[in-house]
């Protein structure tokens, strides 16, 4: 099995097709030394994307569970059943004993 520091190191070739206006915009920042390359600017594209949409994901699925009234009615029981152990970890003689 491949560890995942083998897998960053492992390449796969591709072509893509850009617009004209994007292709323009990448050889600019390139032009100003704001990337090492167009390679570099893409993959650090594509990461980024893939974090907002991943992150677009756990905030889909957190929206779903603020809806979910089996989820509401449980996590009121789970409070209410830590109410007093969470005042006493309040208190500021917590701790010391």
């Amino acid at each position: 099995m491949a560890t995942k520091a083998a897998n960053e190191r492992k390449r796969m070739r591709i072509t893509v097709d850009l617009p004209q206006s994007l292709w323009d915009k990448v050889s600019s920042v390139l032009r100003r030394s704001a990337a090492k390359s167009r390679n570099s600017l893409i993959v650090q594209a594509i990461e980024e994307h893939l974090e907002h949409l991943e992150q677009a994901w756990i905030d889909e699925q957190f929206s779903r569970m603020e809806q979910d009234e089996r989820y509401r009615t449980l996590n009121l029981q789970i409070a209410k059943e830590f109410e007093q152990s969470d005042w006493e970890a309040l208190r500021p003689d917590e701790g010391k004993r």
